[in-house]
């Protein structure tokens, strides 16, 4: 099971295509956190290889993104694509106050409908933040309302709880944010990104991080500042969780240490120089897993870059640590 935003979604992985509208569909079954393609490199595949029975992987594609931003989302489960999304309710540009909808309107209800009984293991993978940070980076010094560190970290308590009454025996695995900034100087002046269109790259997806010069150094600083006090809030958050020890209920950490000014520029979608391509989420997904059942040493080392991912092979003595922040 998936929860979070356009990354999760797998939106643009696959980059420019020959079908040109085919470049702006979400791959879903190639993402790094809920795809289940056969073949594909994602968290569900990896878990299934361990366990054949796994249900729930997103299969295929979307010709055009499922869009929540805010408000800006269609009521109850008209947002998704069960057939192709199964188990992985992530909508495209979606916010952290987003998330309640995902687990209230889609996941809650497609878990029932497949009769998954609840003594059953389950696994949810949530990733949120890049688009409040994009957004609404003023947040960073205002501190209140939406997006404000607060609501935040509302948002994520709440979409725990509602999992944790509607999803019982799950694991959550929260990875943290990540400095969206860095992807300002990675793709600066590059050609890579400028392949649609021949004029200089801009992130227009990302207003915080769209300006040079002064006004733009000031958006990123204020974009950082707010990630800082995000992951502060979800580590807050999972330590109660870890504290609280429940029988059948359990959260983690995965702390995002992602050095994306180190990654090279095709680490992105040619399609807008911003959405992660295919070969970073078989990076996340290889490096996530192989953290899996780490201490809190191993799930704190850097995701570096490499070309070919490789596998942690699991052992019999292995298990997954549910107090690392304690």
């Amino acid at each position: 099971m998936a929860l979070g935003d356009s990354i999760t979604a797998g939106a643009f992985s696959r980059g420019i295509q020959s079908n040109f509208l085919a470049s702006f569909s979400e791959w879903r079954g190639e993402s790094y956190a809920g795809g289940g393609d056969p073949g594909a490199i994602t968290i569900p595949n990896l878990i299934k290889n361990y366990n054949p029975s796994l249900t729930g992987g997103s299969l295929g594609s979307n010709p055009t993104i499922e869009l929540c931003f805010g408000p800006l989302c269609l009521p109850g489960s008209l947002g998704w694509n069960s057939k192709v999304d199964q188990l992985n309710a992530a909508q495209s540009g979606a916010l952290a106050s987003n998330l309640l909808h995902e687990v209230r309107d889609y996941l809650v209800p497609q878990v029932k409908a497949r009769k998954i009984p609840k003594s059953a293991f389950k696994y949810l993978n949530l990733q949120i933040g890049s688009n409040d940070i994009c957004s609404l980076c003023f947040q960073s010094i205002v501190q209140n309302g939406p997006a404000s560190p607060d609501d935040f970290e509302k948002s994520i308590r709440e979409t725990l709880e509602a999992v944790r009454a509607g999803i019982p025996n799950t694991v959550v695995n929260i990875l943290g944010v990540f400095k969206v900034s860095d992807v300002y100087t990675m793709t600066l002046n590059q050609p890579y990104c400028s392949q649609i269109l021949p004029v200089p790259h801009v992130n227009i997806e990302c207003p915080c991080m769209l300006l040079s010069g002064v006004a733009g150094n000031a958006t990123r600083l204020l974009m950082d500042t707010l990630q800082t006090q995000y992951n502060e809030r979800l580590v807050k958050i999972i330590r109660d969780y870890q504290q609280a020890r429940y029988s059948d209920f359990a959260v983690l950490w995965q702390p995002a240490n992602v050095p994306l000014s180190t990654y090279p520029v095709d680490a992105l979608s040619s399609v807008d120089c911003f959405h992660p391509a295919l070969k970073t989420h078989q990076l996340i997904a290889s490096e996530t897993w192989n953290r899996l059942v780490g201490t809190t040493a191993e799930r704190s080392t850097t995701i570096s870059w490499r070309d070919s991912p490789h596998y942690r092979c699991l052992q019999a003595e292995d298990r997954i640590h549910t107090d690392t922040l304690l």
